[in-house]
């Protein structure tokens, strides 16, 4: 029987090459997946965190180092599968990369018999992985208008910041966000903050969210969570 995939299955193809993505990207879509195509290394983990993809698919021409804190990057966001291209069998940066939290390393070149197989095996491990869900009942997000809004029909506006935390933090209820991946996420690659700046964004979330609320953010030793319930 042929295999079956979700079309809602939405994999992010994270590549900076002009002639490379299209590919990449009309070869996911003939598999009948959802392929959104970011080329822009530094707005990377913003797309993620607006469309929270199943899947991420990582090919970018850069030093191994860089390659390496993207895949963290992701990793810390959600537990969603990553598959990491690789220039080269280097054994060494193969095993910096699963140590990084990459699923599988795909070592150029490969057939696109291939690629599109591991992107099918993948892509049903993703919809059958007990992972946490994106959004819970109680609350839901507007990232057009950033906007918290909950059952009762209230709306909450909040600041990029304020809504960023929020949003990573509902991607994986219960999960304890240390407050260094906090900080990478919420204020990006080439961002700079501190613990006082983190400090400061949840102290204002919290206000928003109220007194009946405010302990759905919820402080641990070293980081930030958010309780379902």
């Amino acid at each position: 029987m042929p295999t079956t995939i979700n079309p809602a299955i939405r994999v992010l193809i994270v590549c900076d090459q002009s002639d490379t993505a299209p590919l990449l990207g009309y070869m996911i879509r003939e598999k009948g997946l959802n392929a959104i195509i970011e080329t822009s290394v530094q707005r990377a983990i913003d797309r993620a965190m607006e469309i929270m993809p199943d899947l991420i698919v990582i090919d970018v021409n850069a030093p191994h180092s860089e390659r390496i804190v993207l895949a963290k990057k992701y990793r810390a966001l959600s537990q969603k599968p990553i598959l990491l291209f690789l220039p080269a069998h280097h054994e060494t940066e193969i095993l910096e990369a699963y140590r990084a939290g990459v699923d599988e390393c795909i070592v150029k070149p490969v057939s696109p018999a291939i690629f599109l197989a591991k992107i099918t095996s993948w892509s049903r491990r993703s919809t059958t992985a007990p992972l946490s869900p994106r959004r819970v009942p109680r609350l839901r997000l507007d990232s057009a208008r950033r906007l918290a809004l909950f059952e009762n029909g209230e709306k909450v506006s909040l600041t990029n910041l304020e809504f960023r935390l929020l949003r990573l933090l509902l991607n994986r209820p219960g999960h304890i966000f240390r407050n260094d991946e906090i900080i990478r996420s919420v204020w990006g690659l080439s961002g700079e903050s501190d613990q006082t700046a983190l400090k400061n964004v949840v102290y204002r979330l919290r206000k928003k969210l109220g007194e009946e609320r405010e302990y759905m953010v919820q402080t641990s030793p070293g980081g930030y969570s958010f309780l379902e319930e």
